[in-house]
């Protein structure tokens, strides 16, 4: 899952905007304030569990162009895609609000994240453009800018060229991941909660 995702997974177990999305950017973990630490530590159980489903497993195995070892980097952008596509499915807020939701609590902890980071909200703040992730020339646009800042980021050229297949390739697994996926979260939250008020 990418920042869609991860920003999603934040809203509905209220952990930290700016945590969820930290597992993606290289951070001192035990520097990090509790609450970004959980949100951390939850992105890494999502990426995890994410990697081991039989869904990407499956779509990373389809032959094509682009290097099976790369697929998975683009898989978390197009599954995004599909997030939005879908969002009416998984969330009671409308998409327009729960981005700009997302923005503001994001900015509210601009001063707490690493450059990178705070570079990406500053972009937010000058427009929006979560919603583009859903769609083809955000998609685009997202792998482009891994190919730009990524030492290897040559090797996701054929992924682009062959993007309009490969979102179809995954719309099936993300319908198939996702669910899944919310699920292994609150089960996990409840874990969490239960062992909190035991201690």
């Amino acid at each position: 899952m990418n920042y869609f995702a991860h920003l999603h997974i934040a809203s509905i177990t209220h952990t930290s905007w700016v945590g969820n999305l930290l597992g993606d950017f290289p951070v001192d973990v035990e520097s990090l304030d509790t609450d970004l630490w959980i949100g951390w530590r939850l992105h890494q159980k999502v990426d995890v569990m994410v990697d081991k489903h039989e869904a990407s497993v499956s779509f990373r195995s389809i032959p094509r162009k682009g290097r099976r070892r790369f697929a998975g980097i683009v898989q978390d952008i197009v599954m995004d895609y599909w997030l939005i596509q879908y969002w009416e499915r998984f969330s009671v807020i409308p998409l327009n609000t729960f981005c700009h939701q997302a923005l503001l609590g994001l900015v509210q902890d601009k001063e707490r994240c690493p450059e990178r980071l705070q570079s990406m909200i500053r972009s937010l703040e000058n427009e929006n453009w979560l919603a583009n992730l859903g769609t083809v020339e955000g998609v685009e646009k997202a792998i482009c800018s891994i190919m730009r800042r990524w030492r290897h980021g040559e090797y996701l050229a054929d992924f682009v060229e062959d993007l309009d297949e490969i979102i179809k390739q995954a719309e099936a697994p993300f319908l198939r991941l996702y669910p899944d996926l919310l699920k292994f979260v609150d089960e996990g939250m409840k874990k969490a909660e239960a062992t909190h008020s035991l201690g």
